[in-house]
This record gives C-alpha cells, sequence and structure tokens, in this order.
C-alpha cells in the first residue's frame, strides 16, 4: 500500500519523514485541494464537450456568432484558470517552500478578470461595470508588480 502511494502521490510522499507535523497537514489539505479541484476540472472538461459539440453542430444555425465563441472561450478559460490553480499547488508542495503564493494568487485573479473582459456582452454592459472591471486589472497589476519587485529584492538580497 506504501509503494503504491508513493508512486501515485510523489508530491506528497517524498520527504515525509524529514517534515514536521504542520507540513505533513499542509500537504495532505494540498493532496485533498488538488483532488478536489482534478474532480471539477474532469466534470468542466465533460461538460465542455457536450457544449462544444452542441453549440457548433447541433443548436448554432451561425457557428461563427461571436456568443457562442464567448461561450465556448467563457468554459475554456474556466478549465484553464482552475489547472493553473491546481498547478499552482502542487507546485508548493513539491518546492518544499510553503504554502501558496501571494504572487501565484494575484495571476489567477488577473486570469479571471481577464476572462471577465472576454465574455462581457457589449451590447447590454454597464459602463460603470466596465470601469469598476478596469480599475480592479490596474490594482491587481499593481499589486502584481509590487510582490514581484518585492520577491527580485529578497532574492538579490539573500544572494
Amino acid at each position: 500500500m506504501k509503494q503504491r502511494l508513493k508512486r501515485l502521490f510523489p508530491e506528497v510522499s517524498n520527504g515525509w519523514q524529514a517534515l514536521s507535523g504542520y507540513q505533513r497537514f499542509e500537504r495532505l489539505v494540498s493532496m485533498v485541494l488538488t483532488l478536489a479541484i482534478g474532480g471539477a476540472v474532469l466534470v468542466a472538461m465533460y461538460y465542455l464537450v457536450i457544449h462544444v459539440v452542441q453549440l457548433l453542430f447541433i443548436q448554432s444555425r451561425d457557428p461563427f456568432d461571436y456568443r457562442v465563441f464567448q461561450a465556448l472561450f467563457d468554459m475554456i478559460l474556466t478549465v484553464l484558470i482552475a489547472m493553473e490553480f491546481n498547478n499552482s499547488i502542487i507546485r508548493t508542495m513539491t518546492s518544499g517552500k510553503g504554502f501558496i503564493h501571494v504572487e501565484i494568487v494575484v495571476l489567477i485573479a488577473i486570469m479571471a478578470l481577464v476572462r471577465k473582459f472576454m465574455v462581457l456582452d457589449m451590447e447590454v454592459i454597464d459602463p460603470w461595470q466596465i470601469g469598476a472591471l478596469s480599475v480592479a486589472v490596474l490594482a491587481l497589476g499593481g499589486c502584481y508588480w509590487l510582490v514581484r519587485h518585492g520577491n527580485s529584492m529578497k532574492d538579490a538580497a539573500d544572494d
């Protein structure tokens, strides 16, 4: 059983003996999150494939209608955001440097806002909503720059 777990989940089992109790707890929580997000990605992929077939081949009279592509990009970007989040959890587990980094969370938030911009229906959107989303993107961009700048300064000081 132990060998099977080591083979299936090397991210969790590598260096297990050397970890503290809290680090083991973090790895187990990360593994549960990874499995949960992985399940959500699989379900989203299932619905994505069904919707692609329906939108492009069954329901749509005009497969080049921009609303069809907006719906498809919405589903695809949702899956990609979930996969990036899952990847960041796995990367954090394997790096041994603690839990999720702020930089990764900010990048995922930027991806989510970009997704929102791509699927906006320009015929019914309120200009104030576009302004608010723009301010959010600028704030996240500034936050990302600050975090990135702080990390590069810390890395330079460590050298």
